[in-house]
């Protein structure tokens, strides 16, 4: 049997442990994208490599502030909800939901800013005590374990085995969590949605006779991973639950890799293992801006932007030699592209690489840029050559360089050391 661990409101548990008073009181955890980072002043950026799973962020702004210092900007409430508790979840409160409107909903919230640095420790904590449970864990996201309990624990007493690790992480790390178990790691996932507060008592276990009782009369937006673009193509077959999608199967295979993968996971006959740890392909870093026409001021930024992921590359110790630039605009245009040359790596060859491809790219200078992402994989095994050897003399000494600077970076902080465009 596979076990799928998914901890309930993690930001707000995590605050709550700091603060017991926040307890059964409602309260969120908001976000505004980590603007500061882009301020000329000394901030209290954190970086972390230790950050296994999806959606778990590498450079923040750890906000230890008040309400008005982080989410008021000229008068305005800026921001969105991250998380919020089951208290705050009555009044309509929603993950993605502005800071403001959530408010309006509720005006009794409380509202704490991110504290990044003390989650990823939480979290870390939690995923080093379950390695001393299950032999085979892996960290899907900074809040989301999947684990195989095969020759581990019989399938009829999975049932006792995950009670009785729900009450261990509770009263050990004081972390309200709820766990689904099923023979496959989705079906695993979907059943913990079953056994969240509200629906069900912390605890789902799902044996191969109950699955297709349980899975095929669920709408087809519950299963993780279809999003609203395939819900949209799956209802334009008239498939609304996930029993109509596993009777559709010769449909599912003409839509290649994504389909055939997500047939065979409703199914439950995917055979995905659970993987402990995953070698890592890229790492990369983005920043949603309010509405910027200044090209002068979208290069600074981007400056900005590759001196963190440089700190980050030199921290994992890699050598990439993929590039990647995403732009969006104001009205949704997009643009991206990954260029792909054997270089010596450091940040000044990053950023004169980004801000060139950041030229050839940026086709609607009339439009405003919301958003920009930059990102390096492709890591070589050893350091490249380039095929230009002056090229190298001048990238080797920039790379020299950059390892000095880094040191220092590392031992006083990031900022310590910047560019003279990043002042303008």
């Amino acid at each position: 049997m596979k076990i799928h661990l998914d901890l309930d409101c993690f930001f707000v548990s995590c605050e709550r442990l700091l603060y017991p008073d926040l307890r059964n009181r409602p309260v969120a955890v908001g976000g505004r994208g980590d603007p500061f980072i882009f301020d000329t002043g000394t901030r209290a950026v954190q970086t972390t490599a230790n950050n296994e799973g999806a959606f778990v962020p590498s450079v923040f702004y750890n906000a230890k502030t008040d309400f008005s210092a982080y989410f008021v900007e000229q008068g305005r409430i800026r921001g969105i909800v991250m998380t919020s508790s089951y208290e705050a979840r009555a009044y309509g409160v929603k993950t993605g939901m502005s800071v403001r409107e959530a408010l309006g909903l509720c005006p009794r919230l409380i509202v704490r800013a991110p504290n990044h640095l003390f989650y990823h420790e939480r979290s870390h904590a939690l995923k080093e005590w379950l390695q001393t449970r299950i032999p085979v864990l892996e960290q899907y996201s900074i809040d989301e374990f999947f684990g195989d309990l095969s020759g581990w624990v019989a399938d009829k007493d999975v049932p006792r085995f995950c009670q009785t690790l729900k009450q261990e992480i509770e009263k050990e790390l004081g972390l309200p969590v709820s766990i689904g178990s099923a023979p496959s790691k989705w079906i695993a996932k979907l059943a913990t949605s079953a056994a969240k507060p509200g629906r069900g008592e912390g605890v789902k276990v799902l044996f191969r006779h109950e699955v297709d009782n349980f899975v095929n009369p669920l709408p087809i937006e519950a299963f993780p991973g279809i999003g609203r673009g395939f819900s949209r193509r799956l209802k334009a077959y008239k498939i609304e639950t996930l029993g109509e999608l596993k009777q559709a199967r010769h449909l599912l295979y003409r839509w290649k890799k994504p389909g055939i993968q997500l047939y065979h996971r409703v199914n439950g006959d995917d055979n995905e293992p659970v993987i402990p740890k995953r070698d890592r392909r890229s790492i990369g870093i983005s920043r949603t801006v309010d509405p910027l026409y200044d090209r002068a001021q979208i290069r600074r930024r981007l400056t900005v932007l590759c001196r963190h992921l440089a700190h980050l590359v030199q921290n994992l110790g890699v050598t990439p030699q993929t590039l990647y630039l995403g732009i969006k605009y104001q009205f949704g245009q997009k643009r991206a592209r990954h260029v792909t040359e054997p270089f010596l790596f450091s940040e000044k060859a990053l950023r004169q690489r980004v801000l060139a491809l950041f030229e050839k790219l940026d086709i609607y200078k009339n439009l405003a840029v919301i958003r920009l992402g930059i990102s390096c994989g492709h890591f070589a095994k050893r350091p490249a050559v380039p095929a230009d050897l002056f090229a190298y003399e001048e990238e080797k000494k920039a790379q020299k360089l950059w390892r000095q600077m880094a040191l220092l970076q590392k031992k006083y902080g990031i900022d310590t050391i910047r560019t003279a465009a990043e002042f303008l």
